[in-house]
This record gives structure tokens, sequence and C-alpha cells, in this order.
């Protein structure tokens, strides 16, 4: 074994997690600044669940995305260094526009800040502040896209100028493909699924979140890997799409056969907000989603 050689990969490694976390701090204070009317920290410390979800989400969507760049073959280190901070930005930005597409078109033009911190009447006068489902749906839109953005920056093949173009050019058209999902997994289901997220109905966000995951893992798949053209990339990109939404759609179904046969997910949803179903349902489909994306 040659040392010298080992302890200089892991201290360019070490560099390396440094910026992706470096990145991670950056956006928490970018979203403090953003939500400045209100303390983040304060209602994750008071045990805000919204918060904390929507928190999480954007912290891992960045880990995820960092995790493309990485991914590929060195160009020494220096010029690394260069082009992961100059990724580490294009991610960043990327998944703050997917918090705007969430809050004013997947759900409806909801404010999603206000939400957060909203007081919620329970049963038996009861109260909670901040609207968990939404702050579920915020944290599945963060980290599907961080899967997306994973896959478009990582592999290699044409300049660096294409690569970023192609990132910039599969973002758009990944949260063209997750808003579609979204409208199609609320047309194929008996209610109206942001009725029941601003209903704060967890057990909706789980469903909606966990699919949109599910969605990004195949479509980071079919991102992955060199750049052969733009045609054949986005032809391949679309056909991956259709295939991942069938597949999920399909699968969806015999979940909901088979691991719920006395009952159905829109009962469980609708009428008795089962977060537990939920979260079984839900991690079955991400789990067919890490299995579809592996084998094909």
């Amino acid at each position: 074994m040659n040392f010298t050689a080992t302890l200089n990969s892991m201290g360019q490694g070490l560099c390396y997690a440094l910026v992706s976390i470096l990145f991670i701090f950056l956006a928490k204070k970018m979203d403090d600044w953003r939500t400045k009317d209100f303390d983040d920290d304060r209602h994750i410390d008071d045990g805000n669940v919204a918060v904390g979800l929507r928190r999480a989400g954007l912290y891992l969507g960045i880990a995820i995305g960092m995790i493309g760049p990485l991914s590929g073959d060195s160009a020494g280190f220096r010029t690394d260094m260069l082009y992961l901070l100059v990724d580490g930005v294009i991610i960043t930005g990327c998944l703050f526009f997917s918090r705007f597409l969430n809050d004013f078109i997947m759900m409806g033009r909801i404010n999603n800040d206000r939400e957060c911190v909203k007081v919620f009447i329970l049963g038996g006068g009861r109260t909670t502040t901040g609207n968990t489902a939404l702050g579920m749906v915020e944290a599945g839109m963060y980290i599907a896209t961080g899967c997306i953005l994973n896959g478009s920056m990582s592999g290699g093949g044409g300049s660096f100028i294409q690569s970023l173009g192609s990132a910039l050019l599969f973002f758009v058209l990944g949260q063209i493909v997750l808003l579609t999902f979204g409208l199609v997994y609320e047309l194929t289901n008996p209610f109206n699924v942001r009725d029941e997220i601003k209903r704060n109905n967890l057990a909706a966000g789980i469903g909606l979140a966990g699919i949109l995951v599910a969605l990004g893992i195949i479509l980071k798949s079919s991102l992955s890997g060199p750049f052969t053209g733009w045609l054949n990339d986005i032809i391949g990109f679309f056909v991956y799409t259709v295939f991942g939404m069938v597949l999920l759609l399909g699968f969806s179904a015999l979940v909901d056969r088979f691991l719920l046969p006395t009952t159905n997910i829109a009962t469980e949803i609708k009428e008795d907000q089962n977060v537990a179903a939920l979260v079984v349902v839900q991690a079955t489909i991400i789990a067919v989603a890490l299995i579809i994306a592996h084998a094909i």
C-alpha cells in the first residue's frame, strides 16, 4: 500500500466533504434570512415538526445533489474544487427554486412559510403548530430534486459548459416531470390530495412526498452516466420518465392490493389519516424505485 497516496486521497476527500458541508451551512443561513419573519431554530427547538421536515429535506437535497459531481472522474484537485464550488452554487439555487415551485404550483399557491407556523386545532381542543403534511411534501420535493441534480451532474463526457448546461436543462425538465406527476397522482386518487394536505393530513403528505422521492430516484438513474449528446440524453430522459411513471403507478396499485388487503390507501389517507400505514406503503414504493433504478 502506498501510504502517501492514500493519505493524499483521504485529505482531498476531506476537503470535498467540507465544501459540501459548507453549502449545507450556507443553505441554512439563506433560509434563515428568507424566513426572517420567524425564527426557524426556535420553532425546531419548540418541536415544530413542519419546520424540521422542510429543513431536513433541504439539507438532504443538497447532500444528494453534491454527490453527483463528486462521483465523476478527477480532473485534478484544484480543478475538481473549482467545479465543486460552481456545482454547489447551482445545486443550492435550484433547490431554493424548487421550493418556490412547490409552494405556488404543486400546492396551489399555498404560502408554505405561513403554513409552517400556523396553529391547527385538533380534536379535544388541543392545538399544534405547523402544517406537517406540507412540510413533508416540501421535504420530498427537495429530496427528489436532489436526486435529479445528482444524476445530471454525475458521469463524464462533454465540456464543463456542456455539463452545466445539461444540469440546468434537466433540472427544469425534472421539475416539470415532478409537477406533472404530482398532478397525475392527484387525478388517480378519489379525493383531493391538496385539500387533505391543507388540512394538515400527514398521511396525505407522506403519500405525495413518497411518490415524488421514488420518481426522483428513477430519474436519477436515467440521468447518470456520460454526456452522449443533447438529443440522445433528452430522448432517454423522457423514455425513463414515462417508464418510471407507469411503473410507480402500477406498483402503487399492487402495494395497495397486497399490503392492505382489508382496506385501501385512499381510505387510510382520507378517512383514517393512518400515518403508520402510509409510512409502510411509501417505504415499499421507494424500495421498489431503488431496485428499478439499479436494475435497468
